[in-house]
């Protein structure tokens, strides 16, 4: 079972909304709710985000727990709403 307690406020969110059945252990983007997330500190080891726009990629998209995707802020926000 989940500690909801160390959940972040956007994956509490998604939590409640999904529910918590195999949170971290399997997602899929198609069956679970999704939600943005900002990188933890990597120093100057961020990747290149792959959209285009030469930003380095801070956030994650996230689905169940589990990390789906990184970008920016906009493409991750985009890859989470192409999801529905």
């Amino acid at each position: 079972m989940t500690d909801l307690s160390k959940l972040s406020p956007a994956a509490l969110r998604a939590a409640m909304r999904g529910g918590t059945s195999e949170w971290g252990q399997r997602a899929s983007t198609q069956e679970h709710v999704g939600y943005a997330e900002r990188q933890t500190a990597r120093g100057p080891n961020y990747v290149k985000c792959s959209c285009g726009c030469k930003q380095k990629a801070k956030y994650r998209a996230m689905f169940n727990g589990i990390c789906m995707y990184e970008g920016c802020e906009l493409s991750v926000h985009r890859f989470i709403k192409g999801q529905r």
